[in-house]
């Protein structure tokens, strides 16, 4: 009997290895779990914080909390089993920040009324992604572009490190000046950074996860631990669910909500996918992304599952960059991690033990990996490099991503045009530039 036990666990893990491919992207088991938990335990602060967010606005803080990690939970293993990548999604902070403190705070509306907005953007973004229109705006975006989205999603993590570490500081999602070098929030992210430089130089495993445990335990001794008063579950925990207001639609003062919250999910993500996968074996051979339209539809889907269950749009974190630098490469990272966030109710008093400013030196060292080698710079003209400059410098000073790629995107076609090279833009391009533009105004 234990023999056969023994042959069905065998042939299971063979099944398994197999379908996502495991010797393909030269990984094994032990990696992809690493990765799965290297990443859950740099996102895992967003079951903290959003219920916080949005509680702050009048949302229902039990409702969000269970909306979140159910949204995230079922989101991340669809990723996982059906587009086969090693992305995890949950509720994005650029999106809840802006529903509670422009939509609901700001402009007055109900959270009901602003899950409302939610799920219609993810309407709009199901059509265009299903319709392969999303695949065909990611092929058409230059490859000097792609190389500054890389480029922007690794300053954008660096930027996240040093605002948590209040090196940095923002007030809002404006750059305000520079923090405190000596604080205690800044030693544990040195400690962080330094151990994985450490530790990756000695060709160590698990580094990233050794260096997150290692400073959380510093931050707790430095008395910067989480409180954890977000994390509670109650009777309340299912009363936001099918309270959206379908009815916004018919408030034109709401489509420019609409329209923002979909512009930042959808040209967000598309940066995120290309700055995360660059130089891995996730794409293939002329950089494309196997399983693209379900790769691009889960989130689409998640939003509109978050919007019905009671939390603000899902998003493809930048933090599954965790785990891919820890060297995951498919699916099975994603299920790891989905497992872990079902799992959250239960570690909750564990991961409240793990402060977000100990992900620090993670976030900056994966945004650091990111960054081209000489040899590609190479080929890139004077005027490549200022677009990508400036793409670069978009996120320090706006704390976003979608602007980065509006002014690349100006500033190629711009170039295209006084050298009178017009076939080089294309009509995608010139669409997703003008909705960018229209994004921006809205905006303000």
């Amino acid at each position: 009997m234990e023999n056969k036990n023994k042959e069905i666990k065998n042939n299971l893990l063979v099944k398994l290895e197999k379908y996502f491919e495991f010797s393909k992207h030269k990984t094994n088991f032990k990696v992809e779990i690493l990765a799965g938990l290297s990443t859950f335990m740099a996102l895992s602060y967003i079951f903290v914080v959003n219920p916080a967010i949005l509680g702050g606005a009048g949302f229902n803080v039990s409702a969000v909390l269970f909306a979140s990690i159910i949204t995230s939970f079922l989101s991340t293993l669809v990723m996982g089993l059906w587009a086969k990548k090693p992305f995890v999604l949950a509720p994005g902070m650029e999106m809840n920040a802006y529903v509670a403190f422009f939509v609901v705070i700001g402009l007055g509306y109900s959270s009901q009324q602003a899950l409302g907005a939610v799920f219609w953007s993810g309407i709009i973004f199901m059509i265009l992604t299903l319709s392969g229109i999303r695949t065909k705006i990611i092929n058409s975006i230059p490859n000097n572009i792609k190389l500054g989205l890389s480029l922007c999603v690794g300053v954008f993590l660096m930027i996240i490190a040093l605002r948590l570490s209040e090196i940095l500081i923002y007030d809002g999602i404006l750059f305000s000046g520079v923090g405190v070098f000596t604080s205690s929030l800044a030693y544990v992210f040195y400690l962080g950074l330094g151990l994985i430089l450490l530790l990756k130089y000695f060709k160590v495993k698990g580094a990233v996860l050794i260096s997150i445990v290692a400073s959380a335990i510093f931050a707790n001794y430095m008395g910067l631990g989480n409180t954890g008063n977000a994390i509670e579950f109650s009777t309340d925990m299912f009363s936001s669910i099918f309270t959206l207001d379908f009815s916004v639609i018919l408030d034109y003062k709401l489509w420019g909500v609409i329209l923002v919250l979909f512009l930042v999910d959808f040209y967000g993500s598309v940066a995120k996918f290309i700055g995360l996968t660059r130089n891995t074996s996730i794409v293939d051979k002329d950089g494309k992304l196997p399983l693209m339209k379900e790769t691009l539809s889960v989130d689409g889907y998640a939003t509109l599952v978050g919007s019905v269950l009671g939390t603000t749009s899902l998003t493809t974190y930048v933090e599954s960059g965790v785990g891919i630098s820890e060297g995951g490469r498919t699916g099975f990272t994603a299920v790891v991690c989905s497992i872990l966030m079902l799992l959250f109710m239960l570690l909750a008093p564990l991961v409240n033990m793990v402060p977000v400013i100990a992900t620090t030196g993670a976030l900056f060292f994966v945004g650091i990996s990111m960054f081209p080698s000489r040899e590609e710079l190479k080929y890139f003209t004077k005027f490549d490099i200022l677009i990508i400059s400036t793409m670069i410098i978009t996120p320090i000073v706006t704390f976003t991503i979608d602007k980065a790629l509006l002014f690349g995107f100006i500033l190629f076609i711009l170039g295209c045009f006084f050298k009178k090279n017009f076939s080089e833009v294309n009509g995608y391009m010139y669409t997703s530039t003008l909705l960018l533009l229209v994004g921006l105004v809205l905006s303000f």
